[in-house]
C-alpha cells in the first residue's frame, strides 16, 4: 500500500529539482521514470536470507504494522546527462515546489502582519489588500531593515516590512527627544 503525499504527487508530475548523480558525477537534471514496486514473491521464498535470518525477519514482520510510511515510497529516476537510471527513497529526492499564488486559499495561508518573519516560499494572506502571495525574496536595506519581496496574483510583486520590532519604552524615547529639542533651542 502506498501513501499519498504532496511530495510524491510532485514526484510524480516530474518537478525535481538538480541532483547529483553517482554515475557521472555531475550536478544534473533529474527525470521521473517510474515507481518501484516491491515484488510480490514471498520471502519465504528468497533464497538470499539464510534460516536464522528468515526467523528474525519474520518475527520482525509479524510484530510490524501493514502500512506502509511515506518514505518507504521509493521511484526510479533517470540521469539527463549519463542516462544511467537510479532507485532512490522518497526522502533522498528534492522538489521543486515553486508555488503560484493563484493556486492559494486564504485560509491556507498565515495572516501578514510586518512583525512576522518569514521564509522564501511561504504562503501570506495581506488583510489591507485581501489577496494572497508567495515571498519569493528576503533582503536587508541599508537601514537595517528586513524587507519580503512577496508575489501578489492582482498586484505584482510588492515590498513588505519584516521582523519590525514595537518599540515598548515610547514615553521615554519621546521624552528624550524633547529633552533634545529643549536643548538645541536653548543655544
Amino acid at each position: 500500500m502506498k501513501v499519498e503525499s504532496r511530495k510524491r504527487q510532485y514526484i510524480l508530475e516530474g518537478k525535481i529539482k538538480p541532483g547529483y548523480c553517482e554515475g557521472c558525477g555531475c550536478v544534473t537534471e533529474l527525470t521521473f521514470v517510474g515507481e518501484w514496486k516491491p515484488s510480490d514473491k514471498p520471502r519465504e521464498d528468497d533464497l538470499l536470507l539464510g534460516s536464522s535470518e528468515k526467523r528474525s525477519k519474520d518475527k520482525k514482520a509479524s510484530s510490524s504494522d501493514s502500512a506502509v510510511s511515506a518514505s518507504d515510497n521509493q521511484y526510479w529516476i533517470r540521469c539527463s546527462a549519463c542516462n544511467q537510471v537510479h532507485l532512490f527513497k522518497e526522502w533522498q529526492i528534492q522538489i521543486d515546489r515553486d508555488l503560484s499564488p493563484s493556486e492559494l486559499n486564504p485560509e491556507d495561508c498565515q495572516a501578514y502582519t510586518p512583525h512576522g518573519i518569514y521564509a522564501q516560499g511561504d504562503a501570506v494572506y495581506h488583510e489591507a489588500l485581501g489577496e494572497v502571495g508567495v515571498v519569493r525574496e528576503k533582503q536587508a536595506t541599508g537601514s537595517g531593515a528586513h524587507v519580503i519581496i512577496v508575489e501578489f496574483c492582482k498586484s505584482g510583486r510588492k515590498q513588505l516590512l519584516e521582523n519590525v520590532q514595537l518599540n515598548q519604552g515610547k514615553q521615554k524615547s519621546s521624552e528624550s527627544l524633547t529633552d533634545i529639542i529643549k536643548l538645541k533651542l536653548r543655544r
